[in-house]
């Protein structure tokens, strides 16, 4: 009769253990999800590897994402060019840029996947709105952008227009009163406010970035 409670303590205590084992594992693993490993590149860029391209010992000494899961980013698009110069002279646009390097980074040199580790939205107010306007619909000298904002749309990212800023380009003639979600690119949303928006979208974990 003891031995087979003595058996019965040992299955149980061996269960026990079994399953705070699991639990620290199941922890590691979720912390692994949370903050993803060190090693870095995933991928090349240029299709050399860092010491190559950059000269010896360059690996070792470059700093990569600590967290690779789950990435929530926003950007905030307040200005249509990147250089103080006329609308129509402009060939470098702000943020765009900034965002396909971004998808880059995060997709080739990280190995990560859209959807699954990381998500971009753009909320876009003041002088970005143009690079929301259909360029044949453009009154400020056309958008020659058109093409990099539904390029970035296909690649996943989620353009949203302030409606502050889109009533102030009615008011203004820019956009035509009461027809401006037709002028705007296909497939672009709205925010009531930028500002707010960008505040509720930290508010909901995402992270911050102004260019």
């Amino acid at each position: 009769m003891k031995k087979n409670v003595f058996r019965r303590a040992i299955a149980v205590a061996g269960v026990a253990a079994l399953l705070q084992v699991g639990g620290v594992a199941a922890a590691d693993d979720e912390s692994q999800e949370q903050s993803g490993d060190n090693t870095c590149p995933v991928g090349l860029v240029s299709g050399l590897d860092l010491d190559t391209e950059f000269g010896a010992g360059t690996g070792e000494l470059t700093q990569c994402l600590q967290r690779r899961h789950k990435v929530k980013l926003v950007v905030q698009v307040n200005r249509f060019c990147r250089d103080d110069v006329p609308n129509p002279d402009c060939t470098r646009p702000y943020a765009l840029g900034n965002i396909r390097n971004i998808i880059k980074e995060y997709e080739i040199t990280n190995g990560m996947t859209r959807g699954r580790d990381y998500e971009v939205a753009a909320i876009v107010h003041g002088g970005g709105g143009h690079l929301l306007i259909q360029d044949q619909y453009s009154r400020t000298g056309g958008n020659q952008f058109e093409g990099l904002v539904k390029e970035l749309m296909d690649q996943g990212v989620k353009f949203y227009f302030c409606q502050n800023t889109t009533r102030s380009y009615m008011r203004q003639k820019l956009l035509t009163p009461g027809a401006a979600n037709s002028e705007v690119i296909p497939g672009i949303e709205y925010v009531t406010a930028g500002i707010s928006a960008i505040a509720d979208f930290q508010s909901q974990g995402w992270t911050y970035v102004q260019p």
